[in-house]
Formats: structure tokens, C-alpha cells, sequence
């Protein structure tokens, strides 16, 4: 007999459960929710030639908000076919 299979390979089951990926993604958002609920006293935020006061769980969700835009959108790029 021949050590080699002659016939069609079977195909793999899909994996099943999350990524590497996905469970690193859910820890980093649930520490950027955590550190958010505990900075709640007002501050005073400049920027550009702005200067207001709000709470700065406002601040810094309008900072995360906008990581995860720019993140989204210069990662794109990478997932586009290269033809």
C-alpha cells in the first residue's frame, strides 16, 4: 500500500469559540470601560483654542470613540485585496 492518500483531503471543521484576537479585543475594551466608570469628577479640557468643563468620563469616552474610528479606518487599508 502507498503511503500517500490518493483520494480528496477532507475538509476542516470550522474552528469554533473566539479568536486570540477577539479575546484580547474584549479584555482591552472591558479595562478602557472600567477605567472610564472610575474617572468621573469635572475637569476643565482644552483643545485647539476650546476650553470647556465636563466630566471627564465624557472626555475620555469621546477619546475612545474616536481611537476606535481611526483604528477602523486605517486598518482597512490592510484587509483590501492587493490586485
Amino acid at each position: 500500500m502507498s503511503e500517500y492518500q490518493t483520494g480528496p483531503t477532507p475538509a476542516k471543521a470550522p474552528k469554533k469559540g473566539l479568536s486570540g484576537r477577539a479575546i484580547g479585543g474584549l479584555i482591552i475594551a472591558a479595562l478602557v470601560v472600567v477605567f472610564i466608570a472610575i474617572n468621573r469628577q469635572q475637569t476643565e479640557i482644552s483643545f485647539l483654542f476650546v476650553t470647556v468643563e465636563m466630566a471627564l468620563w465624557i472626555a475620555l469616552t469621546i477619546a475612545a470613540v474616536g481611537g476606535l474610528i481611526a483604528g477602523f479606518l486605517i486598518g482597512r487599508r490592510r484587509y483590501k485585496g492587493s490586485s
